[in-house]
């Protein structure tokens, strides 16, 4: 009995000196990117970014994903402001090469999920600029925007059929199909969209109808029927799913 005691009291000893590590790591964490806080929260975009560009190379912060988060943030918010410094001028594709980096290094998503409303703007506002170069017609701008998707997933299944539409629209037929294939892999694998952002359902909903309107330009009106069926399940209560869907089976 007196064993057993001894026995609990060093498991008991050991659960809370882990507990102690875990919480000062936490707490150390926190301090660490206090400033960042204060400066994301004063809107101090310029040293926002500075700040954390020096600590992306700093040794300590190597595995990190957090100052690539804050550095993405800055220069996101930064690329709103129209009289910005020159060294700034590229910073929204800058905010989309931070996030690329920053998801190398936050390997099981714990970060992509705490900011999640942020990422879900980033993304959305990527969205928006494909959608305006498609409607342009410009598919050859459009393609070097999709590609940027995959900063945030190299699975991404709207950047598969985006990026395959856009292929076939360019001339690269060959590669378009393989990039259907891989999107359809994925997108069979998908059972539940309950754990999607929504910009990456918007993505996947404007990558099924922009390949599906290529094919059926090209008169291989079942391939573009096939594709437009794969989103049934997952639009059927969207309105403009339903609009597109008519165009394309009519």
């Amino acid at each position: 009995m007196k064993n057993l005691m001894t026995l609990s009291k060093t498991i008991l000893l050991s659960v809370f000196m882990l507990t102690f590590i875990g919480t000062k790591s936490f707490a150390q964490n926190d301090e660490d990117y206090e400033e960042l806080l204060i400066l994301k929260a004063d809107q101090n975009w310029e040293k926002l970014i500075r700040q954390a560009e020096k600590m992306t190379n700093k040794t300590k912060y190597k595995n990190d994903p957090m100052p690539y988060y804050y550095l993405a943030y800055g220069l996101y918010q930064i690329s709103f402001i129209g009289d910005r410094d020159d060294s700034y001028k590229n910073a929204y594709k800058d905010a989309l090469t931070a996030v690329g980096k920053m998801g190398r290094k936050d390997s099981d998503g714990a970060v992509l999920e705490e900011y999640e409303e942020f990422f879900n703007e980033l993304k959305y506002s990527l969205y928006e600029i494909i959608v305006n170069e498609i409607e342009a017609d410009e598919y050859r701008r459009a393609f070097g925007w999709v590609m940027k998707i995959y900063k945030f997933d190299r699975e991404h299944i709207g950047g598969k059929y985006l990026e395959g539409a856009c292929r076939y629209r360019n001339g690269d037929k060959g590669t378009a199909r393989v990039k259907w294939k891989d999107g359809l892999e994925l997108l069979k694998a998908l059972e539940d969209t309950s754990e999607l952002m929504e910009a990456d359902l918007a993505f996947i909903k404007l990558g099924l109808y922009e390949s599906a309107k290529a094919q059926k330009e090209s008169r291989q009106i079942d391939a573009a029927r096939e594709i437009m069926n794969l989103g049934q399940k997952f639009f059927d209560s969207d309105e403009e799913w339903g609009r597109w869907y008519k165009e394309i089976m009519g």
